[in-house]
């Protein structure tokens, strides 16, 4: 991939040999992928899922999340930087199978609980008790606890916000009739009024359709109203909070981070593939292979020839400044592990910030083939049956140095 500003101007679409794209007013030039239909290996159907699973989850969260990332332009740029940083979770998440989040089934619309970032900044983290307290399903109601002080002074500490014009967000996602999650925020602008009531304006965005605010022996809560209808059942248990403080100073908007904490999140990534539509492996292309007997069978011999097993070790060697990660049946593995003789084996390696060279990975000599979504390369290979030797490059930039292990 290449960037330049042309004399003759900027160019768009395609060649046979090139795509070209302008990005920030910069030319990007791409070589042009052909290709036939694709075989959806199982590879290729866990990257679709967490795209698929990350995709959904902006589509709801879009209306804050398109401008709540402090230093990176609303829109576009905010929607790439939501994909850089959720992304990434959701592939640790389904190494680790921590159930942070929840994954989108094969054909699927909708949010999926998940622990995402939906805001990040420098400002500090605001709201340290923040939580549902209680729902009324039927009435499509929910009360959050907010913040606790005997004063506006003091609620106005835990809310974060110290001049005129400070906001403390309060976002939440909440179960829906259809299954999947609803997503609403509401605002409340310091005003620094005579009481805790005077000194807050509330604005709602997203599933809220109002909300209002409740001070009581020195709890504030507010009380939303949501646009859809609640799953049957549901509880404060099964509703996640978080709260964005935010700032104008000299000219910008300043932000905090936040981060739904969620756990237990259904379904989990090992459910979710089970329901996407894997193709048959291609052994010419090297998948779904059985290494044979050292004394293989012929047709008049009864006997089944009984394949090679066993583990075997995985040597790992790392060169580049990105992060690799390797992994069977989900879980990380590092250099010198065993691995079972014709298992498959996942290797990603996210590359860094304006790589200049990117990453490749090659078992035993020969090359791996990766695919690459924002920065990340993902590819599998099947174990050996023999001790066998991973070599991955996670990408580097001009001048940078390299990391060995």
């Amino acid at each position: 991939m290449a960037k330049s500003t042309g004399y003759f101007g900027l160019r768009r679409g395609s060649t046979k040999s090139h795509t070209y794209q302008v990005v920030n007013g910069k030319q990007i030039t791409k070589d042009r992928q052909e290709g036939g239909k694709q075989p959806r290996t199982l590879a290729q159907m866990k990257q679709r899922c967490i795209i698929a699973t990350a995709g959904s989850a902006y589509a709801a969260l879009k209306s804050i999340c398109d401008h709540s990332y402090e230093g990176v332009s609303a829109g576009l740029d905010s929607m790439s930087h939501f994909h850089k940083v959720n992304d990434s979770l959701l592939r640790q998440s389904a190494l680790r199978d921590n159930g942070l989040f929840g994954y989108n089934r094969w054909g699927v619309k909708g949010l999926v609980a998940g622990s995402y970032v939906i805001a990040e900044g420098t400002l500090p983290q605001n709201c340290p008790n923040l939580q549902a307290l209680s729902v009324d399903a039927v009435s499509r109601k929910c009360t959050i606890d907010v913040a606790y002080g005997r004063s506006v002074a003091e609620i106005a500490e835990e809310l974060g916000v110290v001049n005129f014009g400070d906001i403390a967000t309060i976002a939440m996602i909440y179960p829906k009739r259809d299954g999947s999650y609803g997503f609403g925020a509401v605002r409340l602008t310091y005003k620094q009024g005579e009481d805790v009531a005077a000194s807050f304006e509330l604005g709602v965005i997203g599933d809220f359709t109002g909300a209002s605010m409740n001070y009581a022996t020195g709890n504030l809560t507010v009380e939303v109203q949501t646009a859809f209808d609640w799953k049957d059942g549901a509880d404060a248990d099964a509703c996640f909070t978080a709260a964005i403080l935010s700032r104008y100073m000299n000219g910008k908007w300043y932000r905090s981070k936040a981060q739904f904490d969620v756990t237990g999140a259904v379904p989990s990534f090992g459910d979710a593939i089970a329901t996407y539509p894997v193709g048959q492996p291609r052994f010419l292309n090297g998948s779904g292979s059985v290494e044979p007997s050292a004394n293989p069978s012929t047709p008049s011999d009864p006997t089944p020839v009984t394949p090679s097993t066993g583990s075997y070790s995985l040597v790992i060697s790392k060169t580049g400044t990105g992060v690799a990660t390797v992994s069977v049946g989900g879980s990380e593995i590092q250099s010198g592990a065993q691995v079972e003789a014709g298992a498959q084996v996942s290797v990603e390696l996210e590359e860094p910030a304006n790589a200049t060279a990117h990453p490749y990975a090659q078992i035993n000599g020969q090359s791996i083939s990766l695919t690459e979504n924002d920065g990340v390369f993902t590819g599998t290979f099947t174990m050996p049956s023999a001790a066998a030797t991973l070599t991955v490059f996670t990408g580097s930039v001009a001048g940078g140095g390299s990391d060995q292990n």
